[in-house]
C-alpha cells in the first residue's frame, strides 16, 4: 500500500483560480433566448447551460426535482456547447435583445 498524502501535500503544486473571473457564457448576457432568472435583484439566469434553445434534457431533470424551476421547455436536447461556455465560439442561435429607447 502506498503512503497517504495530506490534502496540503496533494495540492501544493496546484494553481487555484476564482472561476467567477472567467466570465462564462458572456455572450448570453443580452441574448433574447437567455433564462431571465433574477436573484437578489441581479439577473443571473444567462450564466447556466440551459436557455430557451439549449438544455431540454437538463431542464426536464431539474423540473423533476424542482417542479416549475424552468417555466419553458428548451428546443435542443443538449446543453449549450462548450465553445459558448468558454467564449471561444459564437452561439449559432444568438440574437441580441432589442434595447428599450
Amino acid at each position: 500500500m502506498g503512503e497517504y498524502k495530506t490534502l496540503e501535500e496533494r495540492l501544493k503544486n496546484d494553481i487555484l483560480t476564482n472561476n467567477a473571473v472567467l466570465n462564462h457564457y458572456s455572450q448570453c448576457k443580452d441574448c433574447i433566448f437567455r433564462d431571465k432568472l433574477i436573484v437578489n435583484g441581479k439577473e443571473i439566469g444567462y450564466n447556466k447551460c440551459v436557455c430557451h434553445i439549449y438544455g431540454k434534457i437538463s431542464a426536464e431533470h431539474s423540473n423533476e426535482t424542482y417542479p416549475d424551476f424552468f417555466l419553458y421547455t428548451p428546443i435542443e436536447n443538449q446543453d449549450k456547447p462548450t465553445g459558448v461556455y468558454d467564449n471561444t465560439e459564437q452561439c449559432e442561435f444568438y440574437e441580441q435583445e432589442k434595447r428599450r429607447k
